[in-house]
């Protein structure tokens, strides 16, 4: 008998990511579901998919960083079938944001369609698609040829086996897109893994740059829906009066924009400065920053500042702003070098917004108050700083890019690795009473 799952008929209404809206506007999820209160490891840890989920990608990003990092300074050999550049952008995409993706989805899927979550062995099984990829790609040197490579390609059908029924069957339209995210991605995945089998070569870059922008259509989608919902349920929780303001219209243009200026850079991202290609990709991605600037707008950050659960999504919001309005000075002027703009992405809106569900969402999910303790507050400045030092790393002089790649590698992996201890006990334990 699954516990603390209320009946489907007396569910309150659940927001996009799995959210309810209480009483008192403050924002819960789902609490705990069979075996949770067991207080066997085991039969809290899969019980539902944010814990091994995300407790695993706040595990790997350090690690895969730090080896990634001492492949550059030759602190120790590369040991994969792939270049050491090419394995990092494919574990930091397919392997630690796919984790964090996995354990959203997961998590959201259930309270969008009134569903009992996956959890036990199903979700065990799951986990264990993961570890087989990274298995795989840690050892693909070692493995016949494509076979590390085949074991990568698991997970994201596992995933659509268990989050599809659900949600087709709940028929709301708006949810209906993210099974096809997940094609998308997987798709990604195989472009990018393909020309080591000598299958389609010349594809590595394509697929990890579609994999990331299939990462930031979904992270715009969802910070569209959760942003100004959470910080109004805060603002209201406090007596505010004055509501948070958003345009379904203006919502709706801004994703739209987002596709077609992302498929745009995919066609055209290596195209010389002054070619019509370049400066239609320029246009696009101004109009997308002034889109998401305007889409912001009412959103009411400076209401948040004493929040860091808010703020922390309000900056992963303004990342992409940042990132697209750094796109359009690249391609319209060149002034900026193109990784400034995919960086601040990657390692800016990325992995500030996954940081941010990870920290809020088992807080809700087990029972905690929704508040963030300071060392969470001080990942996110780590986080924040780390996106900012990798930027920055492209306009450093040749013989510094190193140490600014390092700077900003240490940072992120100490903020994820502080995570992993923080929430440790959180993602491990039975949810609080």
């Amino acid at each position: 008998m699954r516990q603390d799952v209320p009946p489907r008929g007396n569910r309150q209404q659940v927001g996009v990511d799995g959210f309810e809206q209480t009483g008192d506007d403050e924002i819960q999820m789902y609490s705990t579901v069979s075996g949770e209160n067991r207080g066997a490891f085991s039969g809290a840890f899969f019980s539902y998919g944010f814990r091994p989920f995300f407790l695993s990608a706040g595990c790997y990003a350090p690690i895969v960083i730090v080896y990634w990092i001492g492949v550059l300074s030759g602190w120790w050999p590369a040991r994969t079938a792939a270049s050491p550049l090419w394995w990092h952008g494919h574990e930091m995409v397919f392997g630690w944001a796919a984790a964090a993706l996995c354990g959203f989805l997961l998590t959201a899927v259930p309270s969008w369609s009134a569903s009992n979550p996956v959890s036990g062995t199903a979700l065990a099984f799951l986990w264990l698609l993961w570890l087989l990829g990274r298995a795989g790609m840690w050892f693909s040197a070692s493995l016949p040829s494509g076979v590390g490579f085949a074991l990568d390609l698991l997970l994201i059908p596992g995933l659509l086996c268990f989050v599809l029924p659900p949600i087709y069957r709940h028929k709301e339209p708006r949810h209906y897109v993210f099974p096809v995210f997940l094609l998308v991605f997987w798709i990604a995945n195989l472009l990018s893994l393909l020309p080591y089998t000598n299958a389609w070569p010349n594809r590595a870059t394509t697929g990890l740059y579609l994999g990331t922008y299939v990462m930031i259509v979904m992270l715009t989608i969802i910070g569209g829906r959760v942003v100004p919902n959470f910080t109004r349920g805060a603002l209201r929780a406090k007596g505010k009066e004055q509501g948070v303001k958003t345009s379904e219209t203006l919502s709706k243009l801004t994703i739209l924009g987002v596709v077609l200026a992302l498929a745009i850079d995919l066609v055209v991202r290596n195209r010389p400065i002054g070619s019509i290609g370049t400066v239609v990709n320029g246009c696009a991605a101004l109009l997308v920053a002034v889109l998401l600037i305007l889409r912001a707008k009412g959103w009411r950050l400076r209401d948040t500042l004493d929040n860091p659960l808010l703020w922390i999504l309000h900056i992963g919001q303004g990342w992409l702003i940042f990132a697209f309005a750094a796109r359009a000075v690249s391609s319209l002027t060149g002034l900026l070098p193109p990784a400034v703009s995919f960086h601040a992405l990657g390692a800016g809106a990325m992995a500030t917004m996954i940081l941010a569900f990870m920290t809020r969402a088992p807080l809700g999910h087990t029972g905690r108050p929704l508040r963030a303790s300071r060392i969470t507050a001080v990942t996110y400045l780590l986080v924040i700083a780390a996106g900012a030092a990798r930027v920055l790393s492209p306009l450093l002089p040749g013989n510094l890019q190193l140490s600014g790649l390092s700077v900003a590698g240490g940072l992120f992996a100490i903020a994820y690795a502080t995570y992993v201890v923080v929430y440790f006990p959180i993602l491990t334990r039975p949810a609080v009473r």
